[in-house]
């Protein structure tokens, strides 16, 4: 938290919101240590950058004999590290019968380019884009999207401009925030000794492209996570984002984990609270 904060205030006094993205490229956890079957897969961003990913199949018991996967869950991940460390929040469901897909922004483990705002928008509408082309190829029954802390926010824009965004079955969104003027300014505030910043952050940070003026008008269900003990992004930025989505909704909060930790719990009751509402809109009996 406190290198976040040092980093978020030498990049808001250079009037640098890309300060946000904290990419590297190192292997972190490698599916083969965990007995994973996976592919690497390689698409364009709009602009042609090659942006990289990981496909996981459906594996040991979610895997039946002749039975199709029961959807595709798609993660955009948080601002750190790259997609080999943040896995490891949905790879349990390829044990329930869901492919599993994790892809990175530019300037990310192996993709290409440098981690920009605008660049990172171009390639999230490019990852939508292909998660739509896997459903229809593969005919899956579900489309489940993932955004985990700034990859809530990411995903969350991006709904805004994908012509297909109705067709997805559920959006997650984990430890996430509509706003970076907001959060920059939370985030100094906390922090005794840069508080005088906090009221120039809104100024030097820029929200085009935020979502939070235009998720009222989402029709998608979703799913709101976020713990009560996240130090990081405060559970009140994910009220907000319950309070003001336009369509079904659900929020999640809890007294366990920290940020972005939830998901990959096995004993923290979100996991089983995700498999029965996928039941349910697998069934067409929605609980929203």
């Amino acid at each position: 938290m406190r290198y976040f904060v040092l980093a978020l205030l030498a990049g808001i006094l250079s009037s640098c919101t890309n300060v946000f993205y904290q990419p590297d490229h190192y292997l972190h956890f490698p599916p083969e240590h965990l007995n994973l079957v996976y592919e690497n897969r390689v698409f364009s961003s709009q602009d042609g950058t090659r942006l990289h990913s990981w496909f996981f199949p459906r594996q040991n018991e979610g895997k039946k004999k002749g039975q199709k996967a029961r959807g595709l869950v798609v993660l955009f991940h948080g601002n750190a590290e790259n997609l080999s460390s943040h896995y490891v929040s949905v790879i349990w469901l390829v044990k329930h019968g869901y492919d599993v897909w994790v892809w990175d922004y530019r300037g990310y483990g192996l993709s290409q380019g440098e981690a920009r705002l605008e660049g990172v928008y171009q390639d999230s509408l490019a990852a939508l884009k292909y998660a739509h082309k896997l459903r229809d190829q593969e005919k899956y029954p579900q489309l489940v999207t993932v955004g985990q802390s700034l990859g809530g926010n990411i995903l969350m824009r991006a709904l805004k401009d994908d012509p297909r965004a109705r067709e997805i079955s559920l959006v997650v969104i984990d430890s996430s925030f509509l706003s970076y003027k907001k959060i920059a300014k939370s985030s100094l505030r906390r922090v005794w000794f840069l508080y005088p910043f906090s009221f120039i952050a809104p100024l030097l940070v820029t929200d085009d492209y935020s979502p939070e003026k235009f998720i009222k008008d989402y029709t998608t269900p979703v799913v709101v996570v976020h713990s009560k003990k996240d130090d990081v992004i405060p559970y009140s930025f994910g009220e907000e984002i319950y309070q003001q989505w336009g369509g079904p909704k659900k929020l999640w909060l809890s007294e366990k984990g920290n940020h972005i930790q939830l998901l990959g719990m096995p004993n923290g009751g979100i996991q089983e609270k995700l498999l029965s509402t996928l039941q349910d809109l697998e069934e067409g009996s929605s609980s929203f």
